[in-house]
């Protein structure tokens, strides 16, 4: 068997690095797709949980609610992470998880935003 001359080998590993730019690609277009699809999901999900609790159908209604408690939220995530929120369904009041008296709002309490 005759030996490769410096040209064929040099056009053999020019070939094999194409061959592993295009799996490159493949894969990171594969990891892309995978990324939409969950965002996709994920803004289904908030979504339907933002017009099952507001009773909004709409995209214009649901972000004129939105951006009417956008403040309100932003001041208040912290708290609002801590809602233990199987026990606020059952007890259908916000009780927060660490279970602090102060911490439970009354259900005729006003809220400082309007609906």
């Amino acid at each position: 068997m005759a030996r490769k001359t410096d040209e064929e080998r040099l056009q053999e590993l020019e070939k094999q690095m194409e061959q592993i730019k295009a799996k490159k690609q493949q894969l990171a277009s594969r990891v892309q797709a995978k990324e939409r699809k969950e965002r996709t999901r994920r803004l289904i999900q908030v979504g339907a949980i933002f017009e099952k609790y507001f009773d909004i159908i709409g995209e214009d209604q649901a972000e004129k609610v939105a951006y009417g408690m956008k403040d309100y939220v932003k001041k208040n995530k912290e708290n609002f992470e801590k809602i233990d929120l199987e026990k606020s369904k059952k007890e259908n009041k916000i009780v927060y998880e660490i279970g602090e008296e102060k911490l439970i709002i009354p259900e005729n309490e006003k809220l400082p935003y309007k609906l």
